[in-house]
């Protein structure tokens, strides 16, 4: 079979507090207009566009994809703590 159904069991993540979220789409904001202001490095000016777009998306959604795969790939050692 080419599709395997998933074995593991979803980690639970908790939801983001609403100042935390809060926090999250300000700063997020405020850095990526920070990032329009052209600048002799565009490197920068680009990675503070693509940070502060994360940021907004992460407070606006609640969930933080970067969190959930970290706790993912950790859940498979027992040994490690866990967060509920």
């Amino acid at each position: 079979m080419i599709f395997r159904s998933r074995t593991v069991e979803p980690v639970v993540v908790p939801e983001m507090s609403t100042a935390s979220r809060t926090l999250s789409v300000l700063g997020g904001l405020a850095l990526a207009a920070a990032a329009l202001r052209p600048r002799p490095n565009r490197f920068l000016s680009v990675l503070a566009l693509a940070t502060g777009s994360y940021l907004a998306y992460r407070g606006a959604t609640g969930r933080c994809p970067i969190t959930e795969a970290l706790e993912e790939h950790f859940s498979e050692h027992p040994e490690l703590p866990r967060r509920r």
